[in-house]
C-alpha cells in the first residue's frame, strides 16, 4: 500500500510539474502593444530627398508623406489638401513658404511644420537661375556631351598607352646597356 501511495504521489507531482511548465510557456492574455502612430513628410529633387521640418528649405515638385497611421489628413496653410487611409500621400506642391499639417481624425498624431520653403526641383531650378541671372552660358544637349565624354576617354587610352610604352621602352633600353656588353672585333 506504501508503495502505490508513493508512486500515486509522484505521478501528481510529475503531471503538476508539466502543468505548471505548459502554464508558464502559454503566451500571456496581455495584447501585444500598439505601435505609435509616426507620419513624416519629404520632397524628391533627382536623387536626394529632403526631410520636411520646421523653417526648412526643400527641393522638389511633389510632396511625399508616409505613415503608419490610419485616416492621416495633409493640410497646407490650414486648407485641407488631401487624405490618406493607407498612410501614403502624393501632393503636387506650389513653390513658395508654406506651413504644412499632418493630423489624423481621431487626433493621434498632429504635426504642424511652420515656414516650409519648397523650391522647384533642382534641374527645373537650375535653368530657371541662368535665365533670372541673364548669364551668358552655353548650355549643350546631353547626347552631344555624351559624346565628347566618350572621345575623351578614348583619348585617355590612347595617351595612357603611349606614356607606359614610352616609359618601359627606356627602361628595357637601360637595362640592356648596362647589363649587356658588346664587343667589337676588328
Amino acid at each position: 500500500m506504501k508503495e502505490t501511495h508513493n508512486m500515486r504521489h509522484s505521478t501528481l507531482r510529475f503531471t503538476g510539474i508539466i502543468t505548471l511548465l505548459v502554464l508558464l510557456l502559454l503566451p500571456s492574455g496581455a495584447a501585444a502593444s500598439v505601435s505609435p502612430c509616426i507620419a513624416y513628410a519629404y520632397t524628391e529633387s533627382g536623387s536626394h530627398l529632403f526631410l520636411v521640418g520646421d523653417n526648412s528649405s526643400n527641393f522638389g515638385n511633389e510632396l511625399n508623406v508616409r505613415s503608419n497611421c490610419e485616416n492621416l489628413s495633409l493640410y497646407v496653410n490650414g486648407e485641407f489638401k488631401a487624405r490618406s487611409s493607407n498612410g501614403n500621400i502624393f501632393f503636387k506642391l506650389n513653390n513658395s513658404l508654406q506651413n504644412i499639417t499632418l493630423a489624423t481624425d481621431n487626433g493621434e498624431f498632429n504635426q504642424t511644420y511652420s515656414n516650409v520653403n519648397f523650391y522647384p526641383d533642382r534641374l527645373q531650378w537650375e535653368g530657371e537661375w541662368f535665365k533670372f541671372n541673364n548669364l551668358d552660358i552655353v548650355l549643350i544637349d546631353a547626347a552631344k556631351a555624351e559624346i565628347q565624354e566618350n572621345w575623351a576617354s578614348f583619348l585617355s587610352v590612347i595617351i595612357a598607352w603611349i606614356l607606359s610604352t614610352y616609359v618601359y621602352w627606356n627602361l628595357i633600353n637601360s637595362y640592356v646597356q648596362k647589363n649587356f656588353i658588346e664587343e667589337v672585333v676588328q
